[in-house]
């Protein structure tokens, strides 16, 4: 699984739209996305530039999930 971010909201969109037929797609707020990996060439294919922020396994995703959702303390 790759972490990754795609800066322009119209090519965002078009990327989603195109990924989420090819396999799990976890989304986050600010245009970030944890893909498998096959899906950056997917992305190459489509010219779509977008900013590489991690990579991990399959809990990977997970994690991100759960620290996005942690409360921040105070």
């Amino acid at each position: 699984m790759v972490k990754i971010q795609i800066p322009d909201r119209d090519a965002s969109a078009r990327a989603f739209a195109a990924l989420i037929r090819r396999g799990r797609v976890d989304c986050y707020r600010d245009n970030i996305y944890v893909i498998p990996e096959p899906g950056l060439e997917l992305l190459g294919d489509m010219g779509i530039p977008f900013v590489e922020l991690g990579r991990g396994g399959l809990d990977y995703a997970e994690k991100a999930l759960r620290d996005s959702a942690a409360a921040p303390v105070q």
